[in-house]
């Protein structure tokens, strides 16, 4: 890089009470894990600032006042793009935390059944103290799931169905801020999602209506991914919001419906490579990884991509006024490469995914506020991969403005939990699928756009 930007250490506006309060109370609380104060508050904070932290601008301000490390939601925040890369680029020692919200261990899996832990994204690695199911039980998802054949039913005649149908939709319903093709659950931009996905990575009919009709309802109707957040899926639960009362039996059967689709056809039971991995545990992954991420992450950036989603308004800067829209009216829509540019500057801006996590294997030091403070091994840490995507020391001037053409947007993009294709095993399993997809997404529905 060019840019001579110094690193952004320290806080470029004045904290308020609140700020600098939550911030000296965690240090100390994480430093003293087993005072009683830290028992009895910090939960609460991990709760509810971590519901909080996941609005787009909270942790760029967060670093705006406070500097490049502070502490968030019950953990050290090391904002700097240095100490990023280093993070996504290292093995990782994880816990029951989805970036900075908690998650409920017992409606993960196969935890809900008090059965052994097969998800993906609280298991930690090999070197960070796991054992190899991290390793075992990804690659069964990647040799099952996201595979050649998935990759292959991306280039067939039915995703071209599809995609064509997305665009007729897109025609047909009202398509700017908050329009019906974004938010009906029946037709477009979700709909898409849900048939598209399930017929590329489990081969299952996209035509077949009661099966599309039902996991609609699970994932997007029903705000399926919730039920794995901790507290608010017991009260959503408790008070049959969304019919949550019914959600345990509804995962059930989204399990066994892939259980028994197409790409499990040929399922190697019990064997060594996966360290086991039934067929069951393998579909109750997928279950989860679906309502978490594989449903979630393109449906936001597919929302920013085709305007119904403002960029975030982060403080002080002019970021919410910039259109995506215009520059995606003037790409050059036969050029996949420039389509892939324009997706990739859109995450940079509004990351779908904006933090991972954790935990500290050994005691660290690091400077807070202009003093060094040291915490215990078994700290919890964020990855905060947005502020790396925002870090005017590494981005330069031009951070917050729309530039698809930036230098080194690719090789340091860090939306995919990596920095470009880089990392120590954890990069989204799904990276070639979704990207792919929404390249077919942004050309077929934007020439259909131009001739409206």
């Amino acid at each position: 890089m060019t840019s001579t930007t110094p690193p952004r250490q320290q806080p470029t506006k004045t904290a308020s009470f609140i700020d600098t309060g939550l911030n000296n109370f965690q240090i100390w609380a994480l430093q003293n894990p087993e005072k009683t104060f830290s028992k009895t508050l910090l939960p609460i904070i991990n709760f509810i600032e971590g519901l909080v932290a996941n609005a787009p601008t909270y942790l760029d301000y967060k670093r705006l006042v406070l500097g490049a490390n502070f502490c968030c939601a019950g953990q050290v925040v090391m904002g700097e793009f240095a100490a990023i890369e280093t993070a996504l680029t290292s093995q990782q020692a994880r816990t029951w935390r989805l970036g900075t919200t908690m998650l409920a261990k017992n409606h993960l899996p196969n935890q809900d059944i008090g059965e052994r832990n097969v998800f993906l994204l609280a298991l930690s690695d090999v070197e960070a103290g796991g054992s190899n199911d991290h390793e075992a039980f990804r690659r069964c998802l990647q040799d099952y799931i996201t595979n050649d054949y998935a990759i292959a039913r991306q280039q067939d005649a039915t995703a071209r169905e599809l995609l064509d149908q997305l665009a007729a939709d897109y025609i047909d319903m009202p398509h700017g801020l908050g329009g019906a093709f974004f938010s009906d659950d029946g037709r477009g931009w979700k709909r898409f999602l849900i048939r598209y996905l399930h017929y590329v990575l489990f081969g299952l009919n996209p035509n077949d209506k009661d099966t599309m009709d039902f996991l609609t309802d699970l994932h997007y109707t029903r705000l399926g991914t919730l039920r794995y957040f901790a507290v608010l899926s017991s009260l959503l639960e408790k008070l049959n919001i969304k019919g949550h009362k019914k959600m345990p039996e509804l995962i059930d059967r989204t399990a066994t419906i892939y259980e028994h689709s197409p790409a499990f056809a040929n399922f190697d039971e019990q064997s060594d490579q996966y360290n086991g991995m039934t067929r069951r545990e393998l579909a109750k992954l997928t279950t989860s990884i679906m309502s978490i991420a594989a449903l979630q992450g393109p449906l936001h950036l597919g929302q920013t991509a085709m305007g119904d989603r403002r960029l975030p308004a982060y403080e002080g800067r002019n970021t919410s006024n910039i259109q995506p829209t215009d520059h995606w009216d003037g790409l050059d829509l036969d050029d996949r490469e420039s389509v892939r540019l324009y997706l990739l500057e859109c995450s940079r801006l509004s990351a779908p995914v904006s933090a991972s996590h954790k935990i500290a294997t050994d005691a660290f030091t690091v400077t807070i506020t202009g003093r060094e403070q040291t915490f215990p091994a078994g700290t919890k840490i964020l990855i905060p991969m947005s502020l790396g995507l925002l870090d005017e020391s590494f981005w330069g001037p031009t951070t917050y403005e729309f530039d698809a053409n930036r230098e080194n947007l690719c090789p340091y993009h860090m939306g995919f939990h990596s920095v470009g294709d880089r990392s120590a095993g954890r990069i989204c399993p799904g990276k070639d699928i979704a990207m792919n997809m929404l390249m077919d997404v942004v050309i077929t529905v934007g020439k259909a756009r131009r001739f409206i």
